[in-house]
């Protein structure tokens, strides 16, 4: 394992990297009730069904210090890190969670050497992610700010194929994100190299949205010919009319995670018992993913910092599901599709 802090978020060169224009990805496709391809975890590809039920939108560690030229925490504590976050991987494991998706993307405290030690102490299995922040909240990456769609593409092909950063430790989703009312030049570039890279190795695309956008993104991944069915939204349900919203990204085909589950200080459960059940009662269950957008840490930003950041991954199996269940009668076979089914068939592919 390379040495500590030599995971920064440093990546390769992607001059001489596999290239957009390439072709072999190979997309999953239900056969007999079962889904081909291969999950990428940090520990390697497995299939889909050894998972478990999974969280979609997760984060071990937030850390913007890249981003706003601040110090960086994983120098000092390591060893408290992967401690702490081994302990809320074994609490989610016991919870009945099998599976989590790590969203954190470069330069946003990706620590990939830390994330491996964890799901190598932890029993939960772990997918990471390759791909770039909005800049609504910081400004952009100085590799995206510097990158053309090619560059970025082949850099997200490479952390797929070949490992993130300087590691050998590869990507097993492609983050993406917008702004709140409009997608900046850079944004659209890092979306339309995730529309590419997914084309050419099959990794699944995530995005985050900020208080809409959601559309607008499946526009662009349309014109760049990535369908919404292929597509995990996120964040749905902070729009002015969530509701309306929900179902217009529903009826798009796009897959949507109700996430921030939890957190109060931006919603009550009534709020997501509502969203949830209105997408179930439409016919939608199979676009469906439910997650916290939890972190162990987080840091430099005050709306996500200290001692205000949400580590509670165990209050969906804990709490949120059985108020689903008693207050809206979603089924034990709606919540095995949501948390199981869905992230089996979205997280598997095959890059051949």
């Amino acid at each position: 394992m390379p040495a500590r802090g030599s995971c920064l978020d440093r990546p390769p060169s992607p001059f001489g990297g596999t290239g957009h224009r390439q072709r072999g990805a190979v997309f999953p496709v239900f056969r007999g009730g079962t889904v081909s391809g291969l999950v990428r975890t940090l520990l390697g590809d497995v299939p889909p069904t050894t998972l478990g039920r999974t969280l979609i939108h997760e984060h071990l560690c937030v850390d913007w210090g890249e981003m706003l030229g601040r110090p960086r925490v994983l120098n000092f504590e390591y060893d408290a890190m992967v401690q702490r976050m081994v302990g809320k991987m074994k609490d989610l494991h016991a919870a009945g969670i099998g599976a989590i998706v790590e969203c954190t993307p470069i330069g946003c405290g990706r620590y990939v050497d830390l994330f491996k030690e964890v799901a190598q102490q932890g029993p939960v299995k772990i997918i990471a992610s390759t791909g770039f922040f909005h800049e609504s909240w910081c400004p952009l990456h100085p590799i995206a700010r510097a990158f053309d769609v090619d560059m970025l593409t082949d850099l997200f092909v490479r952390e797929i194929r070949e490992g993130m950063g300087d590691t050998l430790i590869k990507a097993g989703i492609i983050k993406c994100a917008t702004g709140e009312g409009r997608i900046s030049p850079g944004e659209e570039r890092i979306l339309r190299a995730a529309a590419r890279a997914h084309r050419v190795t099959g990794a699944p695309i995530i995005t985050h949205t900020t208080n809409g956008m959601g559309l607008e993104q499946l526009d662009l991944f349309a014109d760049e010919g990535v369908a919404p069915e292929e597509v995990i939204v996120s964040h749905i349900g902070f729009e002015p009319n969530p509701l309306d919203y929900a179902e217009q990204m529903l009826r798009r085909g796009a897959n949507v995670s109700f996430d921030r589950i939890g957190m109060h200080a931006f919603f009550p459960d009534d709020h997501w018992v509502a969203l949830v059940s209105h997408a179930i009662r439409l016919g939608y269950v199979r676009q469906v993913m439910l997650s916290h957008d939890a972190a162990v840490f987080a840091y430099g930003l005050e709306v996500a910092s200290g001692e205000n950041v949400f580590d509670d991954y165990t209050y969906i199996p804990r709490v949120f599901l059985p108020r689903l269940q008693h207050e809206a009668q979603v089924s034990d076979e709606e919540i095995h599709i949501m948390l199981v089914e869905n992230p089996q068939r979205l997280l598997a592919f095959g890059d051949g």
